[in-house]
This record gives structure tokens, sequence and C-alpha cells, in this order.
């Protein structure tokens, strides 16, 4: 084995950097595959010699500082370098392997999942995962070796160069989705939005401010009249005729009757089977 490749042989066999794959020497000594990365830390040149296993041992295994600014170049590298043609084949060896983990999805049913980051920015976010099946993105579940690297060391792109350029790798979509029931009935698609909105008004009317005296007097004085009102147009009927009281005493139960399942239909939530 090439004596350059000891550092970042070394690198790879902690088990926090298992999401990432081995770059080419050739494709890090290549200055046009690095261009616009001398400026992402002032000592650009020494980490990069350390990568390439051309500084001095003692420095590279000793200096903090030099390993720190070296992972750094490495991830920067590791980024691009996934985005060509042999770092999506090597992505994908990693990926048919399992080693990325598994969509905790319930209808996914394990399906395995790719790396991706959530900003191309160092120091934003860890790494996620993209399940191709369902395409969506979730934290790796606790315990996952190697969900604590960078996601930048990825890229926000990098699922997608896959998929689009091997696209034999892309499963079929999920079936069905989970069915919301209660009691064995169906729970319909408006119901949530229907409890919520009543809750929401019920709170803003416990919250509004009461009635003024003068505005409750008036609406007790208004009151009292209909009251009235409402008593002579009784007591005129009851002088009419016995039997037509107690045919309206009749109809205004039903109706009351009808008036309350209404109301508790209203109240209820929405099902469907």
């Amino acid at each position: 084995m090439h004596k350059s490749s000891t550092w970042i042989k070394r690198l790879l066999n902690k088990p926090e950097n298992s999401f990432m794959c081995t770059v080419d020497m050739s494709y890090i000594q290549d200055r046009f595959n690095l261009v616009g990365l001398e400026n992402a830390l002032p000592d650009f040149e020494s980490a990069l010699r350390v990568v390439l296993d051309e500084a001095p041992l003692s420095c590279a295994a000793t200096n903090t500082a030099s390993r720190s600014a070296a992972e750094l170049v490495y991830g920067l590298v590791h980024a691009r370098y996934v985005m060509t043609p042999r770092g999506v084949a090597k992505i994908l060896e990693k990926y048919m392997a399992g080693c990325f983990g598994q969509c905790p999805r319930e209808n996914c049913k394990r399906s395995a999942v790719l790396p991706i980051g959530l900003c191309d920015v160092v120091g934003e976010n860890t790494v996620r995962i993209f399940c191709p099946r369902c395409m969506d993105v979730y934290t790796p579940p606790p315990g996952v070796k190697g969900a604590a690297v960078d996601g930048a060391y990825f890229g926000t792109g990098l699922p997608h160069m896959v998929l689009m350029t091997r696209p034999e790798y892309i499963p079929s979509r999920p079936r069905g989705r989970h069915v919301a029931k209660l009691y064995g009935f169906r729970i319909h698609d408006s119901a949530y939005d229907l409890q919520r909105n009543t809750f929401t008004e019920n709170r803003r009317n416990m919250q509004q401010p009461p009635r003024s005296t003068s505005t409750a007097t008036a609406g007790i004085t208004s009151t009292n009249t209909s009251t009235a009102a409402a008593s002579s147009i009784v007591s005129t009927t009851d002088t009419a005729s016995t039997t037509t009281t107690t045919v309206s005493s009749n109809a205004s139960n039903q109706t009351s009757r009808l008036v309350n399942m209404i109301n508790a239909h209203r109240r209820a939530p929405l099902l469907k089977r």
C-alpha cells in the first residue's frame, strides 16, 4: 500500500467516521479539485501535507490543531469527491451494505438510507439520513456509528446525485399510508381541524372581558320586555284553545330535542367508515 494512504486509513478506522469513504489520493493531489478550499482555514497547506502524509510524523500525531485542520480539509475534499462517479460508486457500496442504517418509517419496511447534509457550511449540523423510498430526511437513531460527523462532509445533494446517476437503485415508493381510526371508525381528514378550531374559539370566548354594567342592564331590560310580550302572546293563545296549546307544547318539545341533537353532532368529531 502506498504510504500516502496511512493517515486516511487511520482516520476512517475511527467508528465516528464510519459514514465516510476513502478518497483516492490522486484526487487529493490534483490541485484542480482543491480550488476554493485554500480559504477554508489559514493553515490549509500544512493540513493538506498531513493528509498526504507529507508532514513529519511527530507533528501530525501530537499536534491537536494540525489533526483537526487535517480532518477538516479531508471532510471538505470528501464532500466534493462523493459527487464524482468514483465517489458515487463507493457510497453505493456502503448503501447496499446497510452502513448508513435504515429508514425509521414503518411503511418503508426497513429500507436502506443514504447520508445527507442539511447545510453545506461546516459546523451547522451533523449528518442526517435520507430514505430513497419515502424521499424524506430523518435524524439517525441514537447509537448509530458515524452519525456525529459533520453534515457538510456529504453535502445537501449527495443522495440526489446517487439516484439521478444510478436510477436502477431507486426503490419503489411505499404503498398506502397510516389510516387514523378510533373505535374501528376512520377519522375524517377534517376532524382534527374542526376540533382545533372549536378549541380555539372556546378559548377566545373565555378570554373575552365581561360586559359593562350599563350593557348588562340594557340586556336585562330588553329580555324582560321580550318576556312580557311572549307572555302576552301565550296568554292570548291559551284563551283561544286548550287543544292548540297542547299541540304547540308538544311541537316545541320536539323542536328542542332536535336542536339538542344537532348541537351534539356539531360538537362531535367527524367519523367515517
